[in-house]
């Protein structure tokens, strides 16, 4: 089932596709090239790098280092055509740099970031210490009122992400959220834009732009915690190593909006039934299982220049005859290495396709994957849940995931899968194996959604939100989010917080 990992966060300084670089004393020295590129992406002129420079100057004041790295270097992104700054020690000298983000409007710098080309070092700085570095250097940056940002005392952090939002009507903005990285040396090194769970706003989006929702105007907090328990998920998770199930209710993470007028989240699976035919097919060379992949799929995977191999596992006593092309798998088919019984097979056409080509709706793609997995389903399998659909355009492909269900709720380590060519309606991957063997607990005494919500909710109480409309960049709606911290999930039959692995950890 589900897994929540800390977020990483991902500075938006990095990773940019560029043009060729103009240097700010070519620039100086030649203005009809930069008017030239100016010209050629809508956006770099000169009166821009001489703003620029002079928020450079300002910001030098308060970001020491940024001396250290005198040669600035322009950059411009191809496909958004945004500028970026590069500083580096001297001309020759690539690494380490300072990248910066600047406001295209303004010149003004919003985010920069120091690469040193060794990846981005744990903090040992002291995360209290951390938090008043930061919130200095805003003030600093900002004046006292740090640009009407707060600390945001809810969310998990260490010295590499302190975290400050924008502050409407006395309520947190998530899409305007400045992420502080305070090195060892208590040094701030970078500023970025987001928090890792939602899309930031743009550098230059107006903020008088944004219609924010109006805070008296949402649910009580009775409905919203009703809201926060329907949307609770009950499932069966099987333990880290393996040896035992827990019956578990993992909270939702997700925005529950606090306007009146507005439906809570919908968290039910959608449960299809099937005709399992438990037939068992044995192949015992790669001839048929070739045969087989091409009446099943459509597709023979010995015609052209495949190469085959075959790969055995002594400890799952599985073994598997796979085709490549151009160092590509293109087919495989795993199989009982005794018994010679199929378990899971799989065809990838690795040429592009497109969507015109889709004849099948979601609908019938997901009866071509039911009929095809009952096929191969044991007896006692008659029902699954969706738990994942996907449909891939350059693939024209539909992805299933199916889960088996025990008293109604879905049990992890029951993975099935089915992918469904949406031109031809046949099966281009089935597995129906199941990991899970364990005894399932007895849940007759399992607390409630509600129960379990109450205990979520003491321990990580709903916090008020302003958030962007995901169709509508000027609308901020009012979201309440529960802060919760790693993996966090109720034990329904014991009540205790649980996070997966934990059972390895105290080994």
């Amino acid at each position: 089932m589900n897994k929540w990992t800390k977020s990483v966060f991902v500075l938006m300084v990095a990773s940019l596709t560029v043009t060729a670089p103009i240097s700010a004393g070519a620039a100086k020295g030649s203005s009809a090239a930069v008017q030239e590129e100016s010209k050629a992406n809508g956006v770099i002129d000169e009166k821009l790098i001489e703003r620029i420079e002079h928020s450079i100057k300002k910001m030098s004041k308060i970001v020491p280092f940024f001396k250290d790295y005198p040669i600035n270097e322009y950059q411009v992104n191809h496909e958004s055509g945004r500028v970026v700054v590069h500083k580096y020690q001297t001309k020759e000298q690539k690494t380490p740099y300072v990248s910066l983000q600047v406001n295209q409007k303004t010149g003004e710098v919003k985010l920069f970031n120091l690469i040193t080309g060794n990846g981005k070092a744990l903090s040992t700085y002291p995360v209290e210490d951390a938090r008043k570095t930061a919130t200095s250097f805003l003030k600093q940056w900002y004046g006292e009122d740090m640009g009407g940002y707060q600390l945001d005392q809810d969310t998990e952090q260490d010295s590499n992400s302190i975290l400050f939002r924008k502050m409407v009507n006395g309520i947190p903005f998530r899409n305007d959220t400045l992420h502080i990285s305070v090195n060892s040396q208590g040094q701030v090194e970078a500023v970025a834009k987001g928090d890792g769970l939602t899309k930031p706003i743009e550098l230059e989006q107006d903020m008088g732009q944004i219609q924010f929702a109006d805070p008296n105007k949402v649910h009580a907090k009775e409905k919203v915690e009703a809201m926060f328990a329907a949307a609770m998920t009950p499932y069966y998770q099987q333990s880290a190593d393996g040896k035992s199930t827990k019956f578990l209710y993992a909270p939702y993470l997700g925005e529950i909006h606090a306007s009146v007028g507005k439906e809570p989240p919908a968290t039910s699976y959608k449960i299809i039934q099937f005709q399992p035919k438990a037939k068992q097919t044995i192949i015992k060379s790669k001839e048929e299982a070739a045969a087989f992949l091409a009446d099943k799929t459509g597709y023979n995977p010995t015609k052209g220049r495949a190469s085959f191999q075959e790969e055995s596992d002594p400890k799952t006593g599985i073994s598997n005859y796979l085709w490549t092309m151009e160092d590509e798998v293109i087919a495989n088919i795993f199989f009982e290495t005794k018994t010679g019984k199929v378990t899971t097979y799989q065809v990838l056409d690795t040429k592009q396709k497109s969507e015109t080509d889709k004849k099948l709706s979601e609908e019938q793609a997901i009866k071509a994957a039911v009929d095809a997995l009952s096929e191969f389903l044991p007896l006692t399998d008659k029902e699954m849940a969706i738990t994942a659909n996907r449909y891939k355009s350059d693939k024209n492909l539909y992805e299933f995931d199916f889960t088996m269900l025990h008293q109604g709720y879905p049990v992890d380590g029951t993975l099935r899968q089915a992918h469904v060519d949406a031109a031809t309606g046949k099966a281009t991957l089935l597995d129906w194996r199941v990991s899970q063997n364990n005894k399932l607990p007895d849940i007759k005494n399992a607390m409630t959604k509600e129960e379990a919500a109450k205990k979520v909710l003491k321990k990580y109480p709903l916090k008020l939100y302003y958030s962007l409309d995901e169709k509508n960049k000027n609308v901020a709606e009012l979201v309440y989010v529960s802060p919760i911290f790693h993996d966090d999930e109720i034990d329904a039959l014991t009540g205790e917080f649980y996070s997966f692995g934990e059972e390895e950890e105290t080994e």
